[in-house]
């Protein structure tokens, strides 16, 4: 309740000070998973085992390839494994990812990150193979371990 200042009473500031919002460490995750996912040249997240057998059994899971974990100083710190795109330079993408993170879980939650670290675990070729992005010498090779098979 308030009082006609606007101000609230006694009751009401003790009540607000046992209130309590928790967040999720799944939700952090999923925050991360679909921050870094904006970023130019992230193809997506590479998941775990577990992760894979869960897609396989129809279960996507939000958080495939993040983990959200609150440290002693109450802080977050996020681990993403990647799949960057061919011809992206990897630390940049890494870079951006960092801040996008960031940003975004800050913004939405109010809690401070402390960390990303970014694990580039997998490059996606895409189109690469048999386009003119890869060096002449690689298509060559590949080419002469067709003739050879």
């Amino acid at each position: 309740m308030a009082s006609r200042s606007g101000r609230p009473l006694p009751q009401a500031k003790r009540a607000l000070r046992s209130s309590r919002i928790s967040i999720a460490e799944e939700v952090i995750g999923a925050i991360a998973s679909i921050a870094a996912k904006e970023v130019p040249g992230v193809s997506g997240l590479k998941g775990s085992v577990i992760d894979g057998l869960a897609a396989i059994l129809g279960e996507e899971r939000q958080g495939k390839g993040v983990a959200a974990q609150l440290t002693g100083d109450q802080s977050i710190r996020v681990r993403l494994k990647l799949v960057v795109q061919y011809d992206y330079p990897l630390a940049e993408v890494a870079r951006k990812v960092q801040a996008k993170v960031k940003e975004e879980i800050e913004g939405m939650t109010g809690l401070r990150v402390s960390a990303v670290d970014v694990y580039i675990q997998e490059l996606d070729l895409g189109d690469a193979l048999e386009s003119e992005q890869l060096p002449k010498k690689k298509q060559q090779q590949k080419k002469k371990e067709a003739k050879d098979s």
